[in-house]
């Protein structure tokens, strides 16, 4: 008899992949779009999120970004805040 192991590996999905589908047709121009730092797009409660948010900075749709966050109950660095299930908790 034969046993053979199966291994599943596992792939971090990119930043581009974890952006919501959305009708704004808008996403394409995010400046955090392929940004290979996911971690800092969702920063524990204690940590600071410096980083997502000098990316947002400049970003074309950083302000429909932070509305469909709170719209839709997002978590996370949106629009250069940080949401809690569309919750705003720092600006």
């Amino acid at each position: 008899m034969t046993v053979r192991a199966e291994t599943t590996a596992v792939v971090e999905p990119t930043l581009a992949e974890l952006l919501p589908l959305s009708d704004s047709g808008d996403w394409h121009r995010a400046a955090c779009r392929g940004d290979p730092h996911h971690e800092a797009w969702f920063p524990y409660p204690s940590q600071d999120f410096d980083y997502a948010r000098g990316v947002c900075g400049d970003c074309p749709i950083r302000a429909a970004c932070g509305e469909f966050a709170a719209r839709t109950g997002q978590s996370g660095v949106w629009g250069g805040h940080e949401f809690d299930r569309g919750r705003l908790i720092r600006p």
